[in-house]
């Protein structure tokens, strides 16, 4: 939303309506910005945009962009978002695993949606970073758990298909983002807009149920049986839970933060393991998110790059269940990884094709499709990595390192190609992308097995695995 919140006004798109303009015969948006800083009777409300649309960089005077400062306050904005879904998965791993995944959807919703309300009455700079902040936390806590709740409540055999269906409706914001941002011409309404989508995309959250192997860690007997009986009706089974006997529970362990911390020292393995899929993470969310907020700067149509973007991920989410059904989870993340290098490599070539469009142009939106193939993967491959038990705490720190890479990977594509060549960043994308390929060669298969449940399973698996 930001791209379209935030538009900067381009010639023949303005308009200034004080007289002084017409006194200093300002005619273009260099001489306006001049004026701006030494004019007191020419502010930001003289200004007309498009000419009737309304923006937060006009409104807060970042479209001068003075010592590149303006486009600074513009891609925090965009960062600040990703700092508070840091925060969110900070607090999330301890919700997740201790007060269950439907009650932190719920809470995430609804943070979101009122963060999204109070954009509705912003008026100033700095309002808008706390509501992006807001924004972020809630977003990464309500989606992450959703995602973690599916996975356990789908067989081994759906799961692909699920985390598929994910990514398609991932896919499905990207045109209604669009068409937001093109008919609502006031960003304030944009926010209101946004609010009340999310009011009743809450809604049936409230009636869906928990997840059985989360009672199952918490050794709450009752509630599994709940929880079987909700599904089997689902399903149009007929069954009596009170006969269900239930095996393989660890009455003698106690969930908690300090028996999830002594897990790790007690199985190495898990470490090893989630290491490299925080770092996958934070390589797939720098590119992802760093090309994504850059369309405006990438390609020669915002609009367009954004409605091509979402086609491209259209077509990752088909690649992505079609190689993964395939070839297994792992050989599909190296294949991913490798087509992203090649893009990343491709990009660096300086050639025009025309009507602005670049190879750098192409490129990026090819590589978005193996990018955002390498991120659902790492959603569906992490969440049969980690154990049930660790589920909701791996699953934050594989996304809070993704949300650092998302903060930073603006920043790269926005700013640090107007200091250095753009070979710098994209051979450090392609560097990080090589080492993500070697761990993923410590990984094992998952495809073909349960979930583990708890961290002595996961050193289970591994006993044949070469």
């Amino acid at each position: 939303m930001p791209s379209f919140q935030g538009m900067n006004p381009v010639p023949g798109d303005w308009k200034c309506v004080s007289d002084k303009c017409s006194t200093l015969n300002i005619s273009t948006l260099e001489q306006l910005c001049d004026q701006l800083f030494i004019e007191e009777s020419i502010t930001t409300q003289n200004i007309l945009f498009q000419p009737d649309r309304k923006t937060f960089s006009v409104d807060f005077n970042m479209f001068c962009m003075i010592d590149k400062k303006g486009q600074a306050q513009k891609t925090l904005i965009s960062s600040m978002y990703f700092v508070g879904a840091l925060l969110g998965l900070i607090a999330s791993g301890f919700c997740f695993d201790n007060f269950g995944r439907k009650k932190s959807i719920l809470a995430g919703c609804f943070i979101t949606t009122v963060a999204a309300l109070i954009g509705f009455f912003c008026r100033n700079y700095e309002l808008l970073l706390f509501i992006r902040l807001m924004q972020g936390f809630g977003n990464f806590v309500s989606g992450t758990a959703v995602f973690i709740l599916g996975m356990e409540l789908m067989p081994s055999s759906y799961r692909n298909y699920y985390n598929g269906f994910i990514q398609l409706i991932w896919c499905i914001g990207y045109p209604i983002v669009a068409a937001l941002g093109y008919f609502i011409k006031d960003w304030n309404y944009q926010y209101l807009a946004s609010s009340i989508f999310l009011f009743l995309t809450t809604i049936p959250s409230i009636f869906i149920m928990e997840s059985p192997r989360f009672y199952a860690i918490k050794n709450d007997v009752h509630n599994i049986k709940i929880s079987i009986q909700k599904l089997a009706k689902l399903n149009g089974i007929v069954l009596n839970v009170e006969e269900i006997e239930l095996s393989e529970l660890d009455d003698q362990r106690q969930q908690s933060v300090l028996q999830q911390l002594k897990d790790f020292m007690q199985y190495p393995i898990l470490i090893v393991e989630t290491l490299i899929q925080m770092l996958t993470w934070f390589l797939v969310a720098m590119s992802y998110f760093g090309f994504n907020f850059s369309w405006g700067s990438l390609v020669p149509n915002v609009y367009l790059g954004y409605i091509v973007a979402g086609f491209n991920e259209i077509v990752s989410n088909l690649l992505q269940v079609g190689f993964v059904q395939v070839t297994g989870r792992r050989r599909s993340m190296i294949i991913f990884l490798i087509g992203a290098i090649g893009a990343f490599l491709i990009s660096i070539i300086d050639f025009e094709i025309g009507n602005k469009w670049t190879i750098e142009s192409i490129s990026s939106l090819v590589g978005l499709v193996f990018v955002s193939a390498a991120f659902g993967g790492a959603y569906l491959y992490s969440s049969e990595l980690a154990p049930t038990s660790h589920r909701g705490l791996v699953f934050a720190m594989s996304s809070g390192s993704a949300r650092i890479g998302s903060f930073l990977g603006p920043f790269v594509i926005n700013n640090l190609y107007n200091i250095t060549h753009k070979a710098v960043p994209l051979s450090v994308l392609s560097f990080l992308a090589l080492v993500c390929i070697g761990g993923m060669f410590c990984l094992v298969e998952t495809g073909d097995k349960d979930i583990p449940a708890v961290p002595a399973d996961v050193k289970e698996r591994r006993k044949h695995y070469k």
